[in-house]
C-alpha cells in the first residue's frame, strides 16, 4: 500500500480560460516507510503535486491512489478516508488552532472522523506526549502558549488522526534554526520510531540532505530527478537544477581542494567532525 501517481497532470484556470498546467505527466510510488523529500525551485510544482495526495486537488488527468482511493473521485466517493491516510502539515500550521484549550484543538481531527469524545481525548493525550506537550498545557489556550508549543500542538492534532503519511510543506519555515532542529528532528523520530511515512517539501538542501532518504526534483512541473542525496549532490549535471549544495558537502569540498585531505561525501557538520577525528590529521 502507499501512494500512486499514474500519468498526472494539473491544470489551474486562468483568465478567459486559459490553463496553467503546474504538473504534467507524473509518475510516482511512494511506499510505506519511506522518507522522501520533494524539491524544486519556486513554481516547479512541488505544491501542487503534495496536495494531490491528501485530495485537497485532483488530477486534470491521469490518476492518484492513495491506500486504495482512487482518484478523481467518483461522484458519491468521500474524501474523508483519504485524508485519514493522508496528513498535510502546513506552512504555519499554528495558524490553524481555533479551539478553547490546547488539548480540545488536538481532540478535534478524531471527533471529525467519528471517534467518542473519550476515544479522541486519548488518542489527543498520546499525540501531545509524543510531540513533548506536558499535561501542564493542555488545559491552557493554544493562544496563550509559546510559538514552539503552538506548532506542536497543530501537529499533535494531525498525529492523532494517526494517518499513515505525513506530508510536510515547508514545516520549518519561519523557525530559527534551533527550533528548525526540534521540529525535523521530531518528525525523524516519529518516522524512524513509528515507521510513518514522511513526505517533506523544502527549499532548505541541509535539511534535505540530512534526513531524507530519497529525493525528487521537479522542474516545470515534471520529475527530472528520483535517487538519494549522493546521486543528486554529485550528480554532473547538478546545476541544471537550480539547486544549491548542502553547507556540509560544501565545506568538505572545500577541505579536499584547499587542504588535500580525501574526499568524502558527507552532509552534516557532526560526520566532518567525526571523519576528521579519524584521519587524525
Amino acid at each position: 500500500m502507499g501512494i500512486l501517481f499514474k500519468d498526472v497532470s494539473y491544470a489551474y484556470k486562468g483568465v478567459k480560460d486559459d490553463r496553467f498546467e503546474a504538473i504534467n505527466g507524473i509518475n510516482l510510488k511512494i511506499k510505506d516507510g519511506e522518507f522522501v523529500a520533494i524539491i524544486g525551485k519556486t513554481g516547479s510544482g512541488k505544491s501542487t503535486l503534495v496536495q494531490h495526495m491528501n485530495a485537497l486537488l485532483q488530477p486534470s488527468k491521469g490518476t492518484v491512489e492513495i491506500y486504495g482511493n482512487i482518484l478523481p473521485k467518483k461522484r458519491k466517493q468521500k474524501i474523508g478516508p483519504i485524508r485519514k491516510h493522508v496528513g498535510l502539515v502546513f506552512q504555519f500550521p499554528e495558524y490553524q488552532l481555533f479551539e478553547y484549550t490546547v488539548l480540545k484543538d488536538i481532540m478535534f481531527g478524531p471527533k471529525n472522523f467519528g471517534l467518542k469524545e473519550e476515544e479522541a481525548e486519548k488518542k489527543a493525550r498520546e499525540a501531545a506526549k509524543l510531540v513533548g506537550l506536558g499535561d501542564e498545557i493542555l488545559e491552557r489556550s493554544p493562544f496563550r502558549i509559546s510559538g514552539g508549543q503552538m506548532r506542536r500542538t497543530a501537529i499533535a492534532g494531525i498525529l492523532a488522526m494517526e494517518p499513515h503519511v505525513l506530508v510536510l510543506d515547508e514545516p520549518t519555515r519561519g523557525l530559527d534554526p534551533q527550533g528548525a532542529k526540534e521540529v525535523m528532528e521530531l518528525f525523524n523520530k516519529i518516522h524512524e520510531e513509528y515507521n510513518k511515512t514522511i513526505v517533506l517539501v523544502s527549499h532548505d538542501m541541509n535539511i534535505v540532505s540530512k534526513y531524507a532518504k530519497r529525493i525528487i526534483v521537479l522542474k516545470d512541473g515534471k520529475i527530472v530527478f528520483d535517487g538519494n542525496r549522493e546521486e543528486l549532490f554529485l550528480s554532473s549535471n547538478f546545476k541544471d537544477f537550480s539547486l544549491e549544495k548542502p553547507l556540509a558537502l560544501e565545506l568538505m569540498e572545500y577541505l579536499s581542494e584547499t587542504l588535500n585531505i580525501p574526499f568524502k561525501p558527507l552532509f552534516n557538520e557532526e560526520d566532518i567532525i567525526s571523519y576528521l577525528k579519524e584521519l587524525d590529521l
